[in-house]
């Protein structure tokens, strides 16, 4: 992903400067980012493409934008303020009207709830991990532990995976309460079979005697 990326076009068109969207982007190679790095931004605007989606500017930056910041375990909410806010930083030029829109969408991305009326889109492509394939989510979910295990003050890892396990299966409890996951149609189409099925067996403990392999975190992600 770099800001030659097509489905940045719409950002650019309404002023934001390519220089600027590399900028951007630097902030998701920080060396804590297992999953909330740059190749989640790319496999969104990559997915946005493929379903067709024809994202509007303002979404297009709460895409590129909406983990600039990412501090695990930072209060609930200040990551996407912190997010919206350097946003504006990086695009001084770009009319307000769609940086508030972004500033906005990028929020609901904070409990997936589309409050905006751009947002659906974007809170689907923020979860479409969730309705990968088996082998591919539990590669996903190990991505997610690793950058949450330095928060977890249990010195063995299998323990902390558990802990981890555990808690993400109150947050996916929440979202199969949900009538449908993902909002758009195409969405809905793509990922939502898949999404339950993982989301059921992870609250249903398949993945806790699976934990990620003896030394997996112990590199600088990818």
């Amino acid at each position: 992903m770099d800001a030659a990326h097509l489905g940045l076009r719409p950002a650019l068109d309404v002023g934001l400067q390519p220089r600027a969207a590399e900028q951007l982007l630097r902030f998701y190679d920080e060396p804590h980012r297992y999953y909330h790095n740059r190749v989640h931004i790319r496999e969104m605007f990559d997915a946005a493409l493929r379903h067709e989606l024809k994202l509007s500017a303002a979404q297009t930056f709460a895409v590129l934008a909406h983990n600039a910041v990412y501090v695990p375990g930072a209060q609930r909410g200040d990551n996407e303020t912190l997010s919206a806010q350097l946003m504006r930083v990086y695009a001084p030029s770009v009319d307000l009207a769609v940086l508030d829109a972004a500033f906005a969408i990028i929020i609901d991305t904070t409990d997936h709830v589309p409050r905006h009326a751009e947002s659906a889109a974007v809170l689907d492509l923020d979860l479409m991990r969730l309705g990968a394939a088996s082998d591919d989510f539990e590669h996903y979910s190990w991505q997610v532990f690793g950058e949450q295990r330095p928060l977890i003050a249990l010195d063995d890892d299998v323990a902390a995976w558990h802990f981890f396990d555990d808690k993400r299966a109150q947050f996916f409890q929440t979202l199969m309460t949900r009538p449908a996951i993902f909002h758009l149609a195409p969405m809905r189409s793509a990922y939502e079979r898949a999404c339950h099925i993982n989301l059921g067996q992870t609250i249903a403990g398949a993945m806790r005697d699976r934990p990620p392999p003896a030394n997996y975190f112990r590199e600088s992600p990818a």
